[in-house]
């Protein structure tokens, strides 16, 4: 039996779905339940922008599914999103979840559906986890069985594209090979490195913005977001922000900002301890024993790409990993189909460590 989530009390539910499937997974990180609630609520109750599915079998909770729709630059038209799916493994369950959400959409005028993203923020949490299930997500990134792409593909969804994860390694061998490089660039370039001012964050994010729209090609999976939503999402993110490990690339001489790195402490390593809930002085402490980090975008202007910048910039933060005592990053997750970051990170050591696969399907 499928029950579109209508109430509080049936949105509850659909959060805390994962406690039951997930609780014996060691991988397994819980978002902040708190926060997630409140996202929801919003917006599937309120503007009531996402639909959230209930799969029940003998009045338990055994699959969900959270869809909307929107306009697809790379398709040129609005199709559906669909994100949150998560079942047992069952392809009963999973053909009743998506023919009821299909059901749906072609109802809208919708013939084309796409997932899993984030809701709200599609470089986050995107992609099914296909390659990569011996370790821990790293802060927003997502987790799943390994069943769950067979769940989609027995019904019919194909793969759109592939989103990449890289172990970016922090050792003597990575720190010289970044060294060189920034060297290199340094000696016709003249560019600093800044860290994000807080006390300046408007002027910041105007210039990361700027990046982001010049950077933007027919490559990018969707448009550079409007700095309204650049906006909205640092302050959903500040407790997690370090200034450090934020940076914007400007010339010296004119003060064009051309290239920026946008890293984060791996914050789900704190999560996991206090199991999905906010619990700030705890969290606080735990912060400070951090190890590990994620890339979360990098772009550079176009005149700049190729010349050594993205290194030179990575150089900095990984100067200020060795400050903070981080030994481990991850960058991405990227696009298989933008091969520029990818090289640059293979170059100073990367290697591809999860693959995230977003399905599609014509309906």
């Amino acid at each position: 039996m499928i029950q579109e989530v209508k109430t509080k009390r049936q949105l509850k539910v659909f959060i805390d779905f994962i406690k039951m499937l997930y609780q014996n997974d060691s991988h397994m990180v819980y978002p902040l339940f708190s926060v997630l609630k409140k996202e929801l609520t919003e917006q599937v109750l309120q503007t009531k922008r996402y639909t959230a599915l209930l799969c029940y079998r003998d009045e338990k909770v055994v699959g969900r599914v959270l869809y909307t729709t929107d306009h697809s630059k790379k398709k040129g038209k609005t199709i559906g999103y669909f994100s949150y799916f998560d079942a047992l493994d069952d392809t009963a369950i999973a053909e009743e979840l998506l023919a009821h959400m299909e059901r749906d959409l072609k109802q809208r005028g919708i013939d084309y559906v796409e997932g899993t993203f984030a809701p709200y923020d599609p470089d986050n949490r995107r992609g099914i986890l296909v390659k990569g299930f011996d370790s821990d997500p790293v802060i927003f990134t997502s987790y799943n069985f390994p069943y769950y792409g067979n769940l989609l593909e027995k019904f019919g969804y194909q793969k759109a594209i592939d989103t990449v994860l890289l172990d970016a390694k922090v050792d003597n061998h990575s720190l010289k090979r970044l060294n060189t490089v920034s060297r290199y660039f340094t000696r016709s370039h003249d560019v600093r490195v800044d860290a994000v001012d807080f006390k300046q964050f408007d002027r910041d994010l105007k210039d990361v913005h700027q990046v982001l729209l010049e950077a933007t090609n027919e490559i990018i999976y969707q448009d550079a977001p409007s700095i309204d939503l650049i906006a909205s999402a640092a302050k959903q993110m500040r407790f997690f922000l370090d200034s450090g490990l934020i940076r914007i690339a400007r010339e010296n001489n004119t003060n064009r900002p051309v290239g920026f790195c946008f890293v984060l402490p791996d914050f789900n390593q704190v999560i996991k301890r206090t199991n999905g809930a906010i619990r700030p002085l705890r969290m606080l402490y735990l912060k400070r024993k951090i190890t590990k980090a994620r890339g979360m975008m990098q772009y550079v202007v176009p005149d700049y790409q190729n010349t050594g910048l993205i290194g030179h910039m990575f150089k900095v933060i990984y100067d200020e990993f060795q400050k903070r005592g981080i030994t481990d990053f991850e960058a991405g997750t990227m696009m298989e189909n933008n091969p520029k970051p990818i090289n640059a990170f293979k170059k100073f050591g990367g290697e591809i460590k999860k693959i995230y696969r977003i399905y599609g399907k014509d309906i």
